[in-house]
């Protein structure tokens, strides 16, 4: 493709030389070789780009020819039939079926409940507080997590916050441990005639036994929500699928007012069936939600509430700056609602900020599906594209001196000035992450709570700077320890 990029291995590609980390590496080889290289998992080329308007170009304005995420090979069921994996005409039916239970009416409803969860986690602050002793910012921030996940999404009570060796908290853990030499990943990418093999012995990237443990969890959850009483019907993220799993003709309406071209050439290419598509959630599509939005979730919201408890803490004049815009508004509120967080544009700043400087997927894909020409460059059928996020958050074109934390980036007089796809933590276009809602409200609403009575600041034992997480996510190995003081 004439692209240029680092100089593969024989057999292995560019696999092995990620050392000390995806993320940096990303950052290294846009200086090297542009904001567009190339690179090759063992014999697959993958385009990487590092382009804000490229990115813009590919997620929105020709989102119909990059339609789709990479669909892996092994079949790591039932999370297979996730949002995340589907694709074409049936990702797109799942996903505007799932988007009310995110829109800004559902968050109001949920922040009580979401507010509820972070007493226990208060409780763990000022018991540290008082014991002097550090928090390791995974487990409490985790706990709350989880917590107000399943409240929040499910209505169930985990209560892992007062029972840290709660299994959920063990399996969700292991579920991101995230290594090269996880045993179906090597198949996939060095030996895929042995694929068939793992797909027929049900062998995929997850462990047996922590997907049982979350099928088993949720699907008794769902039983749980089916005897129930409809009159107490709670409008939450379940509730919504199971409404979906019963009403489905309501959708097909919906589809047939607002069927858009591409709609119409899937079905003249006999690729879908509007019907079949429209009939709401299978068994299994809902245990693919259900887990994907519990460890998903976990995740991704508990390292972001990690990593501003330690922008906060190496960083004190913030940390001051933030507390008084809590306390004034809070002023005027008894917790911190959905209206009261959103009078809070410091709090907004900081928060964007981290998710600049540590963005939940260093990361994200898009395949295309038809030859495309984009800014020049002929991208094939077929072709993996690799939008590098942390790259772009860390160009010194977009943000001065990168990798300093400073929340005042994004004010709305200094945003104007970027590309506004120069900030991509959540993904970009129609294919953007679709709890970003949820995730900003709990972790804000955590971080209200948290920083209404407590200050954060480093230990003995904080790193300084974080070791990040090698590949994919960005979640310190040794995880996030901070001294935790009650404010005067």
């Amino acid at each position: 493709m004439g692209i240029s990029g680092p100089k593969p291995w024989p057999f292995f590609g560019n696999m092995f030389q990620f050392n000390p980390g995806v993320y940096k590496k990303d950052v290294d080889w846009v200086k090297q070789y542009g904001k567009v290289f190339g690179l090759y998992e063992v014999r697959r080329p993958v385009l990487v780009v590092a382009d804000p308007e490229m990115c813009k170009q590919i997620c929105v304005k020709n989102f119909t020819s990059f339609y789709n995420r990479r669909v892996l090979p092994i079949k790591d069921r039932p999370l297979d039939s996730g949002l995340g994996n589907l694709f074409d005409q049936k990702w797109k039916t799942k996903r505007n079926t799932l988007t009310p239970a995110f829109s800004g009416s559902k968050m109001r409803m949920m922040s009580p409940i979401i507010n509820k969860t972070a007493d226990a986690m208060v409780r763990i602050l000022d018991r540290h507080s008082k014991e002097g002793t550090p928090i390791q910012c995974k487990d409490v921030f985790g706990g709350y997590v989880i917590d107000s996940v399943a409240s929040a999404g499910f209505g169930v009570e985990v209560s892992t916050q007062d029972n840290p060796d709660h299994p959920f908290v063990k399996n969700a853990k292991e579920a991101f441990t995230v290594s090269l030499f996880n045993i179906p990943l090597l198949i996939m990418f060095f030996c895929p005639v042995l694929i068939p093999l793992l797909n027929w012995l049900d062998i995929g990237l997850l462990p047996k036994r922590i997907k049982k443990y979350f099928t088993d969890l949720t699907e008794e959850t769902i039983a749980m929500r089916r005897s129930q009483d409809p009159s107490s019907k709670r409008v939450d993220f379940l509730q919504l699928m199971l409404d979906a799993h019963d009403v489905y003709e309501q959708y097909i309406t919906e589809s047939q007012a607002d069927e858009d071209e591409y709609d119409v050439k899937l079905v003249k290419d006999g690729k879908s069936d509007t019907h079949d598509f429209y009939k709401g959630f299978t068994n299994t599509e809902l245990l693919a939600q259900s887990i994907t939005f519990f460890l998903a979730g976990y995740e991704t919201t508990s390292t972001l509430m990690g990593f501003v408890a330690y922008a906060m803490a190496t960083n004190p004049d913030i940390q001051e700056k933030l507390c008084t815009e809590i306390d004034d508004v809070m002023s005027e509120y008894g917790e911190p609602t959905y209206e009261a967080i959103s009078k809070m544009p410091y709090l907004d700043m900081v928060v964007c900020e981290a998710l600049r400087m540590y963005p939940p997927a260093v990361r994200f894909e898009r395949v295309s599906n038809e030859d495309t020409t984009i800014k020049g460059i002929n991208i094939p059928k077929g072709m993996i594209v690799a939008m590098a996020a942390y790259a772009i958050h860390h160009d010194p074109e977009f943000y001065h001196d990168p990798e300093k934390f400073i929340p005042e980036r994004f004010t709305k007089e200094e945003k104007e000035k970027r590309h506004p796809y120069a900030w991509l933590p959540f993904g970009a276009g129609p294919r953007n992450c679709i709890g970003m809602r949820f995730a900003l409200l709990e972790a804000k609403i955590g971080l209200v709570r948290a920083l209404q009575d407590f200050i954060f600041e480093p230990c003995f034992e904080t790193e300084i700077p974080l070791t990040l997480g090698q590949f994919g996510f960005l979640s310190p190995p040794k995880g996030i320890k901070l001294s935790v003081k009650r404010r005067r």
